[in-house]
């Protein structure tokens, strides 16, 4: 085992393109729409669980580096930019191929399976091999968000396997605990060879710290009911308390005082405040104040402001739903706070109700918004309208340029694509009704 934390990480992928083994792609499903808003931006298989994305998971449990991805053409570009392995390649129809579900949480070795047979998961596939034959059926240019793979496969030999495929973002929170259990036996213990004066490290043997981590006085690490990982370059001030199991990402900021609790994870260059529990920040997110935040998905580049509350339990103790997708989804949990969209802004002392959905790029400006808040919303008390569309992107520039990074014209495209495409089936039609907030 590798004790470098990025000892098989995405840009350092070698392809093997001439691998006598069948090639291998991970294929966005017809379902995508199921965890709107975070796959806007990016297929499931890079939504973060743990202290990896689902993507980074199949590398490492694939007996051979994937001969691509297949995604929706709205989002080729974006992944181009930020994958190193093959988006959208060609598929070689002399060959079997191995089509691999996006959605899917994999937590074993996958072994190939025999020609022209599919593993199913409920009524998802989870894995499929078409023999040559077989691929000459297949619609290639329709297999993306349609379902003529999943027509394919009643002509062959499926069987059920068991296996975690994530349907929904909250599905991403209740395995997050054993993903992090997993991902400190797979890394093992590390410590700083420098002392750390003045911080209490409870269990070090609990704990993995990578690189040019600074964790100042006074600051608490409670590994002793669960594992704490901090990596590379990562920053913790003082007084901090974080109460494992608990994954840091690189390059992250944890603000004085903050009380980090068990099942977080925080995906690189966040900044961290307030109190956290059972929380996923997918990266450059930033609450860096007081708060409470509990069993919530982040998605990037969001903005909290001080104050800011979620809650994640109904008054009644009751099971909560969340809005997806226009209908009221049953989540079967008790706890659940909210799922936050890519580049959504959060003014001070925002207070959601439990099971929330913030929409991609919303501004909320007041104290008590609705439950949904489509995407390109503006919310004061005074109702909903719509965000100028030339001013996110202004907005998103400003964020980015502040942590050294620039707006790319494929983000642009994916921008203009939500806000005049897919935001429509959030099944939001712009009233201000007094009784849906």
């Amino acid at each position: 085992m590798k004790s470098d934390p990025e000892w098989y990480s995405i840009t350092g992928l070698a392809m093997d393109l001439q691998s006598p083994q069948p090639p291998i792609y991970i294929l966005e499903d017809f379902r995508l729409e199921d965890l709107y808003p975070l796959t806007y931006t990016r297929p499931a298989a890079l939504l973060r669980c743990g202290a990896e994305t689902l993507l980074e998971r199949m590398l490492r449990h694939l007996p051979r580096p994937p001969s691509g991805i297949i995604v929706r053409d709205t989002i080729k570009s974006k992944m181009r930019e930020v994958l190193r392995i093959p988006v959208n390649p060609k598929i070689d129809l002399a060959r079997s191929a191995v089509f691999i579900n996006a959605r899917w949480l994999m937590t074993q070795p996958f072994e190939y399976p025999p020609v022209d047979t599919a593993g199913m998961t409920g009524e998802d596939f989870t894995w499929v091999h078409l023999s040559p034959a077989k691929l000459a059926e297949l619609d290639l240019k329709r297999i993306v968000r349609s379902r003529v793979l999943e027509k394919l496969i009643t002509t062959i030999n499926a069987g059920l396997i068991d296996a975690i495929m994530i349907r929904y973002p909250w599905n991403l929170l209740t395995h997050q605990q054993d993903m992090l259990l997993d991902d400190f036996q797979r890394r093992g213990a590390a410590h700083l060879s420098e002392p750390m004066p003045g911080a209490h490290l409870l269990n070090p043997e609990n704990m993995y710290i990578g690189t040019e981590v600074q964790i100042l006085p006074g600051t608490v690490l409670d590994a002793r009911s669960g594992p704490i990982i901090v990596d590379r370059g990562s920053i913790i001030h003082a007084n901090s308390v974080i109460t494992g199991p608990v994954y840091i990402g690189p390059e992250c900021v944890i603000r004085t005082g903050a009380d980090i609790r068990e099942n977080c994870a925080f995906g690189p260059g966040c900044r961290i405040g307030g109190e956290i529990i059972g929380s996923t920040f997918q990266e450059y997110a930033n609450k860096q104040h007081e708060g409470f935040m509990g069993q919530t998905f982040v998605g990037a580049w969001v903005n909290i402001g001080a104050g800011t509350i979620t809650s994640n339990l109904k008054n009644t103790y009751g099971i909560v739903r969340v809005p997806i997708g226009g209908k009221e989804r049953i989540t079967g949990l008790q706890f659940m706070g909210a799922v936050i969209g890519d580049h959504a802004k959060l003014g001070i002392g925002t207070m959601l109700s439990t099971g929330s959905v913030v929409g991609f790029a919303s501004h909320i400006l007041t104290s008590r918004p609705p439950k949904f808040i489509p995407s390109f919303a503006w919310v004061t008390d005074a109702g909903i309208t719509h965000l100028e569309y030339e001013k996110s992107l202004e907005i998103a520039r400003i964020v980015l340029q502040r942590r050294n990074q620039q707006l790319t014209t494929a983000d642009v495209e994916i921008f203009n694509r939500i806000f005049t495409t897919w935001s429509q089936s959030e099944s939001y039609h712009w009233r201000d009704d007094a009784e849906e907030r």
